[in-house]
Formats: structure tokens, C-alpha cells, sequence
């Protein structure tokens, strides 16, 4: 009877062990997700939880519901089930507790988000106390991220908030013939960060910043433009939640050509009232505004996953980096195997030498594990009907986060006073 007792003990232990490894099966890699499923960029959640899901797809997963977020399932690869796990983060106050809820209850090996840059720096701490979990930290665009002191279980496959104004300064200087300047943006971190791409380039290659204006959020961005000093050659418009109509209405009336004396970020031009109001003006990020056939190629796949989302939106900035970020941990994945022992050393030196062919362009790493990417510079010009339009008027190649040394491992972050702007050695791109 005992010999029977401990038999059945035994086979018990195993059925449980079969059920919690799924019958036998490879045990499943949990990915988790950060998105803001109530804030700001609420309305974007959907869209970025569809993102994420597309590889999933193409390796064999299905909705379990009508809606992305109600999940996916049937997904593996490597041999290994994968699960898509949702946080929601609106505040900086809520990373924390998401982050420790999906790593340490619901047992997340990887993370990928969230979307603010001092979200992404409340994460990256995080991630320095566990060092099992791999972190994607995108797109979150704060430069220090993975600049000065970066976790080695960090990784970024999408540029910071500096890079995607590469090109600009060398275009201001160069091609417009400004050597004075004006900047504009929004007084948070992600405007401090976007202007500081931009005065580093200016000034390297011999321009002077002589203004540096700060929109509190719910401010009137067009009273600011009466106060930018009537002798400087040019401005540069960096926000991205202010609407700037009012502003580039208000600075045109007073300067012939304002194409020449306007530079932005690319999210001014999905605003038509300025597009209209500016013809030829230039602006600088790191999504083709001319479409490309591999923008076709996401759409279209992006489309038939998910038919009840509007297509175009596939390539919203906000929601591209999920995709990517799911993409290169499952091509790591699957060069290793599905192995995620030993500390997952084995898949985050896999996942360091993927290299993406992203929507938004050829991506890889550095040695700080920070993506090196191309930006571009879209003018708006007329169509044959004679509408707007977009042209890519240059690619910038190789954008990578130090500016060529002009940002320095453990300087000052970029703040509404950082960077300096110091002339000599401009990045490779501005030569």
C-alpha cells in the first residue's frame, strides 16, 4: 500500500508538472506590453496593442476577441507558446506598479514601452533591480536612456527624441543660409530632448541659438510669436502636443517665404492648415512621409490582421516601436532557440546584433545597445492635381545618439538650458 501511495504521490507531481509546463509542451515566453490604456493617448491603445500582436500573427497567433486588446493566442516561436501581456501606464506614477505587476506576478521575461521619456527613465531604474527581465524601453525618447551608464538588460530598437531632428541644422546652416536661430517647443522632457537635437547639430556646424522659447502645456503657442527677435534667421518649431497654427500664421505674416525661415519636427505637417499655409517647407523625423514600399508592405500586412482598424494608422510614430521591439525579441528568440535560461544572456547577445527592417528604415545597434537609425527630411510640395504633398527630400544615414561626442556619456541631460551650443565637430551626417 505504501509502495502504491508513493506511486501515485509521484504521478500526481508529474500531472501537475505536465499541466503548468502545458501538457508537456515548452513552457511559454511572456512578453509585456506598456500602453496607456486611460491617458492622454488613450484613443491610441487599440492601435498599439495591434501592433505589438502583428508578429505574433505571422507566427500563427489569432485574436481571441474583436478587439487587439482582448488578446491573442496560439502564437509560439522557437517551438515555445508565446503569451502578449497588457500594462496600463498614464502617469509616470503608474510605470512602477505595472512594470512590478508584470515581472514579478505575471512573470513577463521581456517588457516593451512605455511612451513618455521620463516614463522610460522610471523604467530603466526598474530594470537595473531585475536583471532576469529584458527591457525594451521604446518609445520612450529620452537620450540619457541608453546614453550615459545604460542597464545592460536595456535595449532601444527606435531613435530618441535627438535623433529625429538629424539633418535639420546642416540644412538650416547650409542650404537656408541661417547663422542665427530660434527654437520652439513644448516645456516638457520630450520638447527639451527634440530642440537639443537640433541645437546640436546648428551649432556644431557654426550656427548660434540666440532664443529658446517654452510652451507650458494649455498655452497659446501663437502669442510666442511676436516675441522671437525679428533679427534672427530662423526658427525651429520642436513641439508635439501644442497646435502650432496659430503660430506659423502669426510668424509667416511678417516674414516673405516662410519656408525659408521654418524648420519642424515631421508632426507639423500632419496638421493641413500649416501645410497649406507653407509651401516648401522642410521638416525633419524618422518616418518617410513619401511612402515606401516597405511602408506599403506593414500596411498591407498590418490591414489584413486587422481589418476593422483604419490602415494609415498603422503608421502612427506612437505605435511602430511596439511592433518593433516585439519583432527583434522574437527574431532573438528564435536564433537561440527560444532560450531565456542562464539569465538570458545568450538572448540579449542575439538580440543586440538583430538588425530590423523597419517601417521607419534599416535599424541596429550600438554598444550601448541604443538603435542607430536613418531620419529624413520632407519637403511639401504639390501633386500633379496641384494638392500638398510630401517628398522625401534627403535621407540622413546612420543617425547615432552621441551627435558624433557632442552629447557625453554623464553630461547634463538635455533640459531648457542643456545643451550648450558649441561650435566644432559636427556628427558624420552634418560634414
Amino acid at each position: 500500500m505504501r509502495a502504491r501511495a508513493g506511486l501515485g504521490a509521484v504521478a500526481i507531481s508529474l500531472l501537475a508538472l505536465a499541466v503548468g509546463c502545458g501538457g508537456g509542451g515548452k513552457s511559454a515566453v511572456r512578453i509585456g506590453i506598456l500602453s496607456d490604456c486611460y491617458g492622454a493617448f488613450r484613443s491610441a491603445h487599440e492601435l498599439i496593442v495591434a501592433s505589438a500582436e502583428l508578429p505574433l500573427i505571422e507566427r500563427g497567433g489569432k485574436l481571441s476577441g474583436r478587439t487587439p486588446s482582448e488578446g491573442i493566442e496560439g502564437a509560439s516561436v522557437a517551438g515555445r507558446p508565446v503569451e502578449l501581456l497588457i500594462g496600463c501606464v498614464a502617469g509616470t506614477e503608474d510605470v512602477l506598479p505595472e512594470a512590478r505587476r508584470l515581472v514579478e506576478e505575471d512573470g513577463a521575461q521581456i517588457l516593451i514601452g512605455p511612451l513618455f521619456a521620463e516614463h522610460g527613465l522610471v523604467l530603466r531604474d526598474y530594470a537595473r533591480r531585475r536583471p532576469e527581465a529584458t527591457f525594451l524601453i521604446q518609445p520612450s525618447p529620452a537620450l540619457e536612456l541608453t546614453l550615459t551608464n545604460p542597464a545592460r538588460n536595456v535595449f532601444r530598437f527606435t531613435s530618441n527624441a535627438a535623433q529625429s531632428t538629424a539633418g535639420l541644422g546642416w540644412y538650416a546652416f547650409h542650404e537656408l543660409g541661417w547663422r542665427t536661430a530660434a527654437t520652439v517647443a513644448d516645456d516638457v522632457p520630450y520638447g527639451w530632448e527634440n530642440v537639443a537635437g537640433f541645437i546640436a547639430e546648428f551649432c556644431a556646424v557654426g550656427g548660434r541659438i540666440v532664443d529658446r522659447e517654452w510652451l507650458p502645456l494649455g498655452a497659446d503657442p501663437a502669442a510666442r510669436a511676436p516675441q522671437i527677435p525679428r533679427s534672427v534667421d530662423g526658427v525651429y518649431l520642436g513641439a508635439a502636443l501644442s497646435p502650432m497654427q496659430g503660430f506659423v500664421r502669426r510668424y509667416a505674416a511678417v516674414h516673405h517665404e516662410p519656408a525659408r525661415h521654418i524648420l519642424a519636427q515631421e508632426v507639423l505637417l500632419l496638421d493641413p492648415q500649416v501645410v497649406a499655409r507653407t509651401p516648401g517647407l522642410v521638416a525633419a523625423g524618422t518616418l518617410p512621409l513619401q511612402t515606401t514600399m516597405t511602408e506599403q508592405t506593414y500596411v498591407a500586412a498590418f490591414a489584413r490582421a486587422f481589418p476593422t482598424i483604419p490602415p494609415a494608422s498603422a503608421l502612427a510614430p506612437l505605435a511602430i516601436p511596439f511592433h518593433d521591439g516585439v519583432e527583434a525579441a522574437l527574431r532573438a528568440l528564435e536564433r537561440v532557440d527560444g532560450d531565456l535560461s542562464n539569465s538570458q544572456r545568450r538572448f540579449r547577445d542575439a538580440l543586440a546584433r538583430v538588425r530590423l527592417e523597419s517601417p521607419t528604415g534599416r535599424l541596429r545597434l550600438d554598444g550601448n545597445r541604443q538603435a542607430i537609425v536613418p531620419n529624413y527630411l520632407t519637403r511639401v510640395t504639390t501633386d500633379a492635381q496641384g494638392k500638398p504633398a510630401m517628398t522625401t527630400m534627403k535621407v540622413v544615414p546612420n543617425v547615432e545618439q552621441t551627435f558624433g561626442g557632442y552629447f557625453e556619456p554623464g553630461g547634463p541631460p538635455p533640459s531648457r538650458i542643456a545643451p550648450g551650443c558649441k561650435k566644432g565637430n559636427p556628427p558624420p551626417w552634418a560634414r
